[in-house]
């Protein structure tokens, strides 16, 4: 989602666009480039200007020099930052569903009011999905995680959690011996069942830690879009089964 180099059939595929949907924030700025460059007469909606957003509180274990000079252009992961990944939280998500049918309506008149009843549709669908989770985070009796980068907020905002510490603080960095120390302390002192990688990043990091205090290591997914978890229900499923494996107390 960071960064993408589209092949120039891409680009050709993307001039014909009426409209480009991308999440903003800082997540994806060669989204922004290629709409530009491609089709510049097209309409772009930036789903995460329609929402409410928090902001980074990523380095909650006092390391702010532990990642200094390793992280490229992921500015959009500074703590103080606003936090883009917003679409974790589905009432947020459900707002940009909202936003997505209404700009494809605009795009495609004709058609208007199939996006509208699909949109409606999918609204419903996402209430039941939100409640369900509220409920099964709700029952957890651990709420304390760490997760691999800070891409749980605002999941952990919705329903309760509390993200301790995080193993990579900006993607595709290394973790320092000193950031790795501190957030082993943080594995002691808060009692963390488990800890957790990420199908889109190097697990490396997780795993030195984890074999190092001991804990199981498993996934959590913010993206999906793969395998058993090729839509967003069924990432957000994939998610709350694995958080109460390890929250759930057994």
């Amino acid at each position: 989602e960071h960064h993408f180099d589209p092949s120039p059939k891409e680009v050709e595929q993307v001039a014909s666009a009426k409209l480009g949907v991308m999440v903003g924030l800082g997540l994806d700025p060669w989204m922004d480039k290629l709409m530009k460059d491609a089709a510049p007469k097209a309409r772009t909606l930036k789903v995460g200007d329609r929402v409410p957003t928090i902001t980074i509180k990523h380095d909650m274990i006092g390391d702010e020099e532990a990642h200094k000079g390793t992280k490229d252009d992921d500015d959009d992961h500074e703590k103080g930052a606003t936090d883009p990944h917003a679409w974790l939280d589905p009432q947020r998500a459900r707002l940009m569903a909202k936003a997505i049918a209404e700009e494809l309506s605009r795009a495609d008149s004709a058609h208007a009011n199939a996006y509208r009843d699909r949109a409606a549709a999918l609204d419903k669908s996402l209430e039941v999905l939100d409640k369900d989770v509220e409920a099964k985070m709700k029952a957890l009796p651990k709420k304390q995680l760490i997760t691999f980068h800070g891409s749980f907020g605002y999941f952990a905002e919705r329903y309760g959690l509390e993200v301790v510490a995080v193993i990579e603080p900006f993607p595709g960095s290394t973790p320092t011996g000193e950031y790795i120390t501190k957030v082993l302390g943080v594995v002691k002192s808060k009692q963390v069942p488990a800890l957790f990688s990420e199908p889109q990043l190097d697990p490396r990091p997780a795993k030195v830690i984890a074999d190092e205090a001991k804990k199981p290591l498993d996934v959590l997914d913010p993206i999906g879009g793969t395998g058993d978890r090729d839509t967003y229900e069924k990432t957000l499923r994939y998610d709350v089964a694995v958080l109460g494996k390890y929250l759930g107390g057994a």
